[in-house]
């Protein structure tokens, strides 16, 4: 036990240093919290930015709130200005109201196909025009080599033949298509009207050119199979409204060899290059038929 070494014993902590140290770092926050708290905020924009292309109105509300009133220099530039704008708002509109509208073709009305003749002339009074002497020139261009009288001609056409008619209405031009076609087969002068030989024709269609075809046929049908040649046809119905149909009445004799001349023979009715021209006062069609 005397042997024992006593080990030296260690300082007692010194409190008062260690409070010290704690006070200088909360006095160290507490000046960094001050120049935080006393910092200012950052400045505002002293002058607010311009609308772009403000009113009148608005323009001076702008000017207001900044402060800033409108100079007697700045004030002539400014009426020029919305001067010029109104100005220009209002030539525009005029320019608008001033234009004419898209001009009305100054010629007849096109020709009236799959209508009835009432409602053609319907149409043309509404339009309120009238069939002038300039437009019945332009309708007998091709109307010079009219056969004999009738009001009917062939066109020249390649390895066929045209035929053109017209009338007054539209029954009596498609009558007339039907005596071109009997006359290019035996030529109508020489065909007596026998008293006792009539045929009555009908035909039905789908639309005004079927209708025209069928009743064609029906013609060289009856010639192809009974020699009748109609000298006179006249057509007392067409129908265009319920159903598309025509009825018409044919008188003449039937065909001798030995006292008819004979023309060229009429094979089929075609549709190429068909017409039916109609218009007030007026009507005319084209057909080309195969021989």
């Amino acid at each position: 036990m005397d042997d024992f070494v006593q080990l030296p014993q260690r300082p007692p902590r010194q409190r008062g240093r260690a409070s010290k140290t704690k006070a200088l770092v909360e006095a160290d926050a507490q000046a960094a919290a001050d120049v935080v708290v006393a910092e200012p905020p950052a400045a505002l924009a002293a002058d607010p930015p311009l609308a772009t292309e403000p009113s009148e109105q608005a323009d001076q509300q702008q000017h207001a709130a900044a402060g800033q009133q409108t100079t007697a220099e700045e004030q002539p530039d400014l009426e020029r200005a919305l001067k010029r704008k109104r100005g220009d708002g209002q030539a525009a509109a005029e320019a608008v109201v001033a234009e004419p509208p898209a001009a009305q073709a100054a010629g007849p009305p096109p020709f009236a196909t799959d209508l009835s003749e009432q409602a053609v002339q319907q149409q043309h009074a509404a339009a309120g025009q009238q069939t002038t002497a300039e437009e019945q020139l332009d309708l007998t261009e091709y109307r010079s080599a009219a056969e004999g009288g009738h009001k009917f001609e062939y066109l020249d056409h390649t390895a066929d033949v045209q035929l053109h008619a017209w009338g007054t209405t539209l029954a009596e031009a498609i009558a007339n298509v039907g005596l071109a076609m009997f006359n290019y087969m035996t030529p109508l002068e020489g065909i007596r009207i026998d008293s006792t030989q009539s045929r009555r024709y009908e035909a039905e269609g789908h639309d005004l050119q079927s209708l025209l075809f069928n009743f064609l046929d029906e013609l060289l049908f009856s010639f192809s199979t009974d020699f009748f040649v109609a000298k006179e046809l006249t057509i007392s119905t067409i129908d265009r409204n319920d159903s598309w149909r025509i009825v018409a009445e044919g008188k003449g004799e039937h065909f001798d060899r030995e006292r008819h001349a004979s023309g060229t023979e009429v094979k089929a009715i075609t549709y190429s290059a068909m017409q039916i021209n109609e218009r007030l006062g007026d009507a005319e069609v084209f057909v080309i038929v195969d021989i």
